[in-house]
């Protein structure tokens, strides 16, 4: 499954890169996600817990950068799971930066992931509205924070 967004803030990409590699602060932005945390320069943890239709999912993601340059992109992938046998594989999360035409900062991002387990008996339709309810609110959450 893919989520895409693109959309522009009235920030300079230095501010925007600070938000994300500010790991409190873009935890809070996240849908579910109750933190994150630094193992070294290019694998972190998160924790998130989220409502799936009927099920209730509470696991711990690890995160691996696979690349980046800063001010510009960031490519990264994970995954977990949780004692319920429920399985998150993050294939692929992109971010990208760039200068808007009129000022300020056009960010892209794109998700690659898939399910397995209990919450992939759900079907694509239920995942994807709350994959979907997910990105509306992470975008607005980003474009709150940086609107400060």
């Amino acid at each position: 499954m893919e989520l895409t967004d693109r959309f522009t803030v009235p920030a300079d990409s230095a501010k925007v890169w600070a938000l994300f590699w500010d790991l409190p602060r873009i935890a809070g932005l996240l849908p579910g996600c109750e933190s994150v945390e630094a193992i070294d320069d290019r694998h972190y943890r998160a924790h998130i817990a989220q409502k799936v239709g009927p099920f209730k999912v509470s696991m711990d993601l690890d995160i691996e950068v696979l690349e980046y340059e800063v001010e510009k992109r960031v490519v990264v992938k994970g995954g977990g799971h949780d004692r319920f046998g429920n399985r998150l594989s993050l294939n692929r999360i992109a971010l990208e930066l760039a200068p808007a035409d009129g000022g300020g900062t056009d960010i892209s991002y794109s998700m690659e992931f898939n399910l397995y387990g209990r919450m992939a008996t759900l079907g694509s339709s239920v995942v994807k509205r709350k994959a979907e309810d997910m990105r509306v609110e992470f975008t607005r959450a980003i474009i709150e924070e940086l609107a400060r």
